[in-house]
């Protein structure tokens, strides 16, 4: 979970890392408490809020504005800090060396373009007027389960002092259950979970045996989306946009799920309205028992009894007596069922769903 600057910077408070004093504004009626100079900053979770206008060294009302697609809803109100030297520092995994690294170098807007450099966890690569800000923030990144934890601009005033004049973290969800810091639950997208967001995550809860739900999100489209594996999902997602489909929602189930567990996925994620089309789609699996996630599947059917084409491609152990069973309730319950196997690549199904769903169009 992405938080905002506040709470990153509570964070790093509770840390002991230095940050201004401020005065969170949740309504443009709200006084201004916070001594000038000062700068007021717009609470959103998308980058580059400088350039889109989001802060500002002067009473300037953000409140309503669009920052990258986003909404103010809050403002930050900080004292203004003198300073001589910008930097960036930040705490993260890196998926090259499946370990831990420290990036550092010049700070400020533009990071991306001044050069920093990614170093294993190192505090001798850094000035000495950093180290103690450097640990501190280790510190955050390792007691709050932290993915990222990015201080830009880390700025040294005229007295020496260091101070971090915003944040960026990133707490791991799944270790969300040992954090006793909370904080409202919100999705990548930067605006509170959907119901269904919500319901589908519980599908896991306190039940270990394969995971359903807990990774779900509602799109804007009409496809729905019941895919198997973290990577042959985004693969499939990624065919069925290339071919214009328009899915509902993203989610995926693993391992060797119950099949309770796919009922109620499915209930979930059948429940939204105007939907066009349904796709059960996963490569061929090595341990997942294809009947008892299908039939799971069936199951959520049932209660929902939609009339709209449904296309399953899944390949594994017991799948022919998955499809033996699934073409025997096709024809009971009058599901518009399209079943292919292992012969049939996953990604090829995504064309079908598209032309079932809209018809043999560009629409």
């Amino acid at each position: 979970m992405l938080l905002y600057e506040f709470e990153g910077k509570k964070l790093f408070k509770s840390c002991g890392i230095a940050v201004p004093k401020s005065q969170l504004l949740e309504s443009e009626s709200q006084r201004v408490k916070v001594k000038p100079p000062f700068v007021a900053k717009a609470q959103v979770l998308s980058g580059n809020r400088a350039k889109g206008g989001g802060i500002v060294f002067d009473q300037t009302n953000l409140f309503g504005k669009q920052i990258n697609g986003e909404k103010v809803e809050r403002v930050l109100v900080e004292e203004a800090i003198d300073y001589e030297k910008e930097y960036y520092l930040s705490f993260s995994y890196s998926t090259e060396t499946r370990g831990l690294v420290m990036t550092f170098g010049e700070g400020g807007t533009g990071v991306e373009g001044k050069g920093a450099k990614t170093y294993a966890v190192d505090f001798d690569v850094l000035p000495k007027e950093l180290v103690d800000t450097a640990h501190k923030l280790w510190e955050v990144f390792t007691k709050y389960d932290c993915e990222l934890a990015e201080i830009n601009p880390l700025v040294i005033d005229k007295a020496g002092k260091a101070w971090a004049l915003d944040s960026k973290v990133i707490l791991d969800d799944d270790a969300d259950f040992r954090r006793e810091e909370k904080f409202p639950q919100r999705n990548l997208f930067g605006r509170p979970p959907t119901d269904r967001e919500l319901e589908a995550r519980k599908i896991d809860e306190g039940d270990h045996r394969g995971t359903a739900g807990s990774v779900y999100w509602d799109l804007n489209g009409d496809i729905a989306v019941i895919a198997a594996g973290g990577g042959g999902s985004i693969v499939n997602m990624d065919a069925l946009l290339a071919y214009g489909g328009r899915p509902a929602n993203y989610t995926e189930h693993s391992g060797n799920p119950p099949r309770e567990k796919l009922k109620k996925l499915t209930k979930i994620v059948l429940s939204k309205p105007g939907l066009k089309g349904c796709w059960f789609v996963g490569g061929t699996a090595n341990f997942t028992d294809i009947y008892e996630t299908l039939m799971g599947f069936v199951d959520g059917l049932k209660e929902i009894k939609p009339k709209y084409p449904i296309v399953i491609r899944r390949g594994g152990p017991r799948d022919k007596e998955a499809f033996e069973a699934l073409a025997e309730i096709g024809k009971k319950e009058d599901f518009n069922f399209h079943i292919y196997g292992r012969e049939t690549p996953m990604t090829s199904t995504a064309k079908i769903m598209k032309e079932l769903a809209y018809g043999n169009t560009n629409n």
